[in-house]
Parts: structure tokens; C-alpha cells; sequence
């Protein structure tokens, strides 16, 4: 059992043994990214936070983090900046899908902050991905796959405005002024297809190189794009929903907010990964405007 004062600090409901008993492995075998990622950054009226954290599952292990994150902004000329944020989950039965996620999210980014519109980005980043997942595979390296949700999103006055687009079960939430949480992004389906990874998500590389999509007009709160490890329980625990919702009702500093994202609850154990997005309430441009939330899909 870990000594007293070692336990996550961050909990919802029962921790579970797996918090408070279980001890990190050794380092991986393969050499892979920090246990611990966090970025801060603002816009015009935005503030930033982003975390990935470890599992506990891939620490007691010894396994690397396949989570990660990617921060960028789209600068168009006469409006607002846009800040441009993906989010990545490795399948973590192949050995390769740290690097599908780290090369996915980066590659996503950088498309998109030249303005290259979401459908061309995830078509170009997964032939990317597609051949370099075969050359790891006749090299006898594994293989490599990973799921993406990628957004583009700009305040004008407290209104919420993008587009969102991702594969596989990687989502973007929004949390309304009253502490309401409403999922953005739906299900991708589960398509089997010959010769690329299929499981109980469809992740990247995929055949066709598509993607889902969906345009939004939020109004106030917040916007939070996360991996399935705080997704699912999100989604199944009300506890889970209250919890969060009391945290990040207004940005907290990047440290307490990466513990936040690892927080610990019975049979989650899965690598973590959060990019919140607030309004900067000290903006003298905010201004009242738009109705209630809403999510329009396109494409």
C-alpha cells in the first residue's frame, strides 16, 4: 500500500484500490514522453489550460503514455483569433500508438493553423499516418493507431463559435454557465474495415481518410476536448459530472488542473487528457449575446 500522504489528492466517490494500492512499475522498456504535459496559453479574451497524465494502469506497467495534446491558433485577418486544439488517444493494444497520437496531433495542428479546413487535415495527417504505420509493421515494431477530435474555436462576445471534427471516441464537451455539461461531438460509428485497426472505436489510419464534423454556436462556459479517460466516466457518473463541473467552473491554475485530470475513481485507469477553454471574464469585450447552447452538425 502506498505511505500515508501519497495518495491522489483529487478523488470522486471511492478511489478504488487501484489509487491507493497499486505501485508504479519501472520505467518502459521504450524510452516515451514525461508521465505529466501541461501547456497554459491565452487569446483575446480566452484563457488555456491543457494536461495528459499517465494512467495508472500504464505505470504500474511500466508502458508508456499514449495520450497526448497539440495547442496552435489560426490567425484570419479582420477576426478574431481562432485557437486551434487537438486532443489524441493511442490504442493502447498496439506498441507503436504513443507515436500515432503525438504525430496525428501535431501534424492536425499545423494543418489547421494555415487554415487548411479540418476534412483535408485529417486526410492528409492519416495517409501520413497510414505510411508510417506500415513501416513500423515490416520493421517489426508493431503497429500504430490513435483516435483524434480536433477544434477550432473563437469567441464574439460570450458566444462560442468553430468547428470541431474527429474520429474514433475522443469528444469536446461544453459546460454551461449553470454547470450543466452537454456532449458537442457524437459517435463516429464502428466500421470494420480489412487490413486497418478496428476495435471497439474507429480509430486513425482509417481507409478513406474521412473524418466527422460539426460546426457550433455555444453560448458562455466553457469548451473541453478529452480523451475517453475522462470522457467515459463523464459521461456514465453524475458524480463525475459534479465533481468536474465544481472544478472547472472557472480556469484553475495549470498544476492543480493536471491533478485535477488524473483525479482518482474506482476502475478508471486509463491515461487522462483535458484542453479546457474559458472565457476571460476580465475582457472589456465580453458582451451578453446569443441564446442558449448549441451544437449544429454539418458535413
Amino acid at each position: 500500500m502506498r505511505p500515508p500522504g501519497e495518495e491522489h489528492f483529487f478523488t470522486v466517490g471511492d478511489p478504488g484500490r487501484a489509487a491507493l494500492e497499486t505501485p508504479d512499475g519501472p520505467p518502459s522498456a521504450r524510452i516515451g514522453p514525461a508521465d505529466v504535459e501541461l501547456s497554459t496559453a491565452s487569446l483575446p479574451g480566452v484563457l488555456i489550460r491543457a494536461a495528459s497524465t499517465r494512467g495508472l494502469q500504464h505505470r504500474s506497467r511500466g508502458t508508456t503514455r499514449q495520450d497526448t495534446f497539440a495547442l496552435g491558433r489560426l490567425e484570419v485577418s479582420g477576426q478574431a483569433a481562432q485557437a486551434v486544439v487537438v486532443v489524441c488517444d493511442g490504442v493502447g493494444s498496439l506498441d507503436g500508438s504513443d507515436y500515432a497520437a503525438a504525430l496525428v496531433s501535431r501534424r492536425l495542428a499545423e494543418y489547421a493553423a494555415t487554415g487548411v479546413p479540418w476534412p483535408e487535415a485529417f486526410a492528409y495527417a492519416n495517409e501520413e499516418l497510414y505510411k508510417a504505420a506500415v513501416a513500423t509493421e515490416e520493421a517489426g515494431l508493431g503497429g500504430m493507431a490513435t483516435t483524434a477530435v480536433a477544434v477550432t474555436a473563437s469567441r464574439v462576445g460570450q458566444v462560442w463559435v468553430g468547428e470541431a471534427a474527429w474520429v474514433g471516441d475522443s469528444t469536446l464537451w461544453h459546460l454551461s454557465g449553470d454547470l450543466t455539461w452537454t456532449l458537442v461531438t457524437h459517435s463516429a460509428g464502428r466500421e470494420r474495415e480489412e487490413g486497418y485497426h478496428s476495435s471497439g472505436v474507429r480509430p486513425m489510419p482509417t481507409r478513406d481518410g474521412s473524418c466527422t464534423w460539426c460546426s457550433f454556436r455555444i453560448s458562455g462556459g466553457a469548451l473541453f476536448v478529452m480523451t475517453d479517460g475522462v470522457g467515459n466516466p463523464l459521461l456514465w457518473s453524475a458524480e463525475v459530472r459534479t465533481a468536474l463541473a465544481g472544478w472547472w467552473a472557472r480556469p484553475p491554475d495549470p498544476f492543480t488542473f493536471a491533478a485535477q485530470v488524473g483525479f482518482a475513481k474506482k476502475t478508471h485507469v486509463d491515461d487522462r487528457t483535458v484542453v479546457g477553454i474559458w472565457l476571460d471574464g476580465n475582457d472589456d469585450d465580453a458582451s451578453q449575446e446569443g441564446g442558449p447552447g448549441t451544437a449544429d452538425p454539418a458535413g
